[in-house]
């Protein structure tokens, strides 16, 4: 029987199976990445859906990326943004004085940057990836896992955040109750993930929408459910308006949705032949601010009465 992840207890629906020999061929082909000895304990994976939340995830639960495998993509400029839209949403609840925990801080690009721009604040970053080890003044990277980290500091933060990290956790329950018990009363939880029901879901060819890489596809539906399950406050929902650097994104999954893969592909060879490109994607820029773009993010308060812990 399969566990939820998620909601403890709740039932889960089988969705549908992936080959384990196509995630090792695509992940070799499009970023020369060998996940071979990631996938080795396991003959297929399977995608459920908790039918309380909506939440789907990828099982087993022990084929995610491991340190060689993030290295290996880091190596994309694209990979890691020192400053995106959802950095510049949660810098907005930051006021003077507030301790600012992040899991899953990469390099600490966002502590950095908001240590900076507010007076008096102190920031903890917690980060898996061992040769990321920072102290300097206001701000501290450490090496330890939030479950870990939260049994000695319960309680010590005005704000916990995490940034495209929640979709790579497979213990998602225990997760979100570490950094929950990390929250002083009335402690603010911020969260981003990639909107699967944004542009996103239409994109059978993003590999990295899939094990060893993301374990979990989130959505409102599904996000919100946070708010209920573990007793928190629900501030606010934001989705990201479609960024510039995802145009093209953007437009070449649209075309394969409406078009078909096969016509799309000879489609998007005329357009590029007659200079037309240009124009499509002029087309997108203008209405950009009225689509949903790759992010939401959640905002959550932690009540006097919380009892997640």
């Amino acid at each position: 029987m399969i566990k939820n992840p998620y909601i403890e207890n709740s039932i889960v629906e089988f969705q549908s199976e992936i080959s384990k020999e196509r995630l090792i061929d695509e992940y070799k082909n499009q970023f020369n990445i060998d996940i071979s000895d990631i996938l080795s304990s396991t003959d297929s994976i399977e995608l459920y859906k908790c039918k309380k939340s909506n939440y789907k995830f990828y099982s087993p639960f022990n084929i995610t990326g491991n340190s060689r495998f993030y290295e290996r993509l880091q190596k994309y400029d694209w990979y890691y943004m020192p400053w995106k839209w959802e950095h510049q949403v949660c810098n907005k609840l930051i006021s003077e004085g507030k301790k600012i925990l992040e899991v899953g801080c990469g390099n600490g690009d966002f502590l950095r940057n908001i240590s900076k721009q507010h007076e008096n604040i102190q920031c903890i970053g917690l980060e898996l990836n061992e040769s990321t080890v920072i102290s300097e003044e206001n701000l501290k990277i450490i090496n330890r896992s939030v479950e870990d980290y939260s049994v000695e500091y319960e309680g010590e933060f005005d704000l916990v955040c995490s940034f495209q990290v929640l979709e790579h956790i497979p213990t998602v329950n225990s997760f979100l109750k570490a950094k929950i018990k990390c929250l002083k009363d009335n402690g603010l939880l911020v969260i981003s993930v990639p909107n699967n029901d944004s542009f996103i879901k239409h994109d059978r060819f993003s590999i990295l929408n899939m094990p060893p890489h993301h374990m979990g596809l989130w959505t409102e539906e599904s996000l919100k459910m946070i708010a209920n399950y573990f007793n928190l406050e629900l501030l606010k929902i934001e989705f990201e308006p479609l960024q510039a650097y995802h145009f093209e994104w953007y437009f070449n999954v649209m075309i394969r949705k409406t078009l078909g893969k096969y016509i799309a592909k000879h489609f998007l060879r005329v357009i590029k032949l007659l200079k037309l490109r240009g124009i499509l994607i002029k087309y997108v820029k203008n209405r950009a601010n009225k689509i949903h773009g790759h992010t939401i993010l959640i905002v959550l308060r932690k009540t006097a009465n919380n009892n997640s812990s």
